[in-house]
């Protein structure tokens, strides 16, 4: 039997994990035009203008037992209006106690379970081993991005996703970098480093096919955490599905919580 996912007592560590998951969930859509975020003090919901779920989100709940079916109500209905779907995240600082089965009564099924880790920076190993010929940068340029961009693939949505977010990206400054690994010039694996919560969230690490099994995603996971640290952050954390938990352990990450992805069944 699933338990639930919400912690009664979390601890600092944990609300400073969600306020960066949290704070990379918007950062793109407060600052793009045709994107809408509801940021109130019971829930955070962004909406991309975009049919697909992985940028439309419904998060950081914290709404009292006798408000919770009405903001539930709300949320559900905004994404019912625009006919976009969407995900509804749920982790250790959620509430009230009792959302997943409200969630569930209100016909969303969990549609992914992922783990919770994060790591002192100080204990960050020496960079993996990967090939020889790899080659790790930053995006800096909209070349660059496409690069990144040709690693995601998949739906055509999450190119348009990332070529709204350049104006941003693009900064020197941005607390969001994305970071391309190269094999022979060939763009191969991809890694993000959002920093918030004064905690260093890594995200989108991700290793093409035909690319995988040399230890790319170590190398780029390594490269984000290493960035933060020279920046004098002090920890990092991330989500990890069941495929990526090992690779993130071998670094130092350790499992601390839970969340999970509630969907339209």
């Amino acid at each position: 039997m699933v338990t639930s996912v919400i912690q009664p007592t979390p601890s600092p560590l944990l609300a400073a994990l969600e306020e960066n998951l949290h704070g990379h969930v918007a950062f793109v859509h407060r600052y793009t035009p045709d994107m809408t975020v509801w940021d109130t003090k019971d829930l955070l919901l962004v909406d991309s203008g975009l049919v697909i779920d992985n940028f439309n989100r419904i998060c950081r709940a914290r709404m009292s037992d006798g408000e919770a079916d009405r903001h539930i109500g709300e949320a559900l209905g905004y994404f019912r209006s625009v006919q976009r779907p969407f995900a509804w995240w749920v982790g250790p600082c959620s509430r009230s106690f009792d959302l997943e089965k409200r969630l569930t009564e209100k016909g969303l099924r969990p549609a992914e379970y992922e783990l919770g880790m994060a790591m002192e920076l100080k204990d960050l190993p020496r960079s993996p081993d990967g090939p020889g010929n790899l080659t790790v940068r930053r995006v800096e340029t909209l070349k660059d991005l496409a690069d990144a961009i040709a690693v995601f693939g998949g739906d055509a949505s999450i190119g348009a996703f990332y070529r709204k977010a350049a104006p941003l990206l693009l900064q020197p400054a941005c607390p969001m970098r994305l970071f391309v690994g190269y094999l022979d010039g060939e763009p191969a694996a991809t890694s993000e480093l959002f920093l918030g919560g004064g905690v260093a969230g890594v995200y989108a690490v991700g290793t093409l096919e035909r690319f995988r099994g040399k230890s790319i995603g170590s190398v780029l996971t390594w490269t984000a955490a290493s960035k933060a640290r020279r920046e004098g952050v002090t920890a990092a954390i991330l989500q990890a599905s069941d495929a990526g938990q090992g690779v993130y352990a071998r670094l130092g990450f350790r499992a601390c919580c839970r969340f999970c992805e509630y969907a339209l069944a």
